[in-house]
């Protein structure tokens, strides 16, 4: 089940966050306080969703639309994990469908992933939804309408 998050699910959001650093060794720039203080007002905002297995969040994404000018505006999906225990449940791809959608419905011209895109799990996820390698980010041109 995917979900959007409540402010109630920082601390389960956070524990992921931290066995995403662990894994990775990609903790955005941010120390955990930053990450909070990032993370609050994107979960307010109703930019994170949350995938649950057996009813425990397992995986989140979470995004921020950007306007660079002089381009289009983007969805920066800028946090996308699942826990090893929800990995091969499709949660990926459902939180990834999510993401796509928000970038739809605010009429962004592109979705953008940028965390780990040469991690070849990360482009597995991916590539299928259309995105593809375009310099440190994996891009994904939308059309409106």
């Amino acid at each position: 089940m995917i979900r959007p998050a409540a402010a109630a699910d920082l601390p389960a959001l956070h524990a992921l966050w931290v066995r995403y650093r662990e894994e990775t060794g990609d903790d955005g720039g941010r120390d955990a306080g930053a990450w909070e203080h990032w993370m609050l007002p994107r979960i307010s905002a109703g930019d994170v969703r949350v995938g649950l297995v057996e009813r425990r969040i397992a995986a989140y994404v979470a995004w921020q639309a950007v306007t660079a000018p002089p381009g289009p505006r983007d969805l920066r999906i800028v946090e996308l994990y699942v826990h090893p225990d929800g990995r091969g449940q499709r949660i990926g791809s459902g939180l990834l469908a999510r993401a796509i959608d928000a970038a739809r419905q605010r009429a962004c011209g592109r979705a953008v992933l940028a965390s780990n895109v040469h991690d070849q799990a990360v482009r597995s996820l991916a590539e299928p939804f259309g995105f593809a390698l375009d310099g440190e980010a994996l891009v994904l041109p939308l059309r409106q309408g």
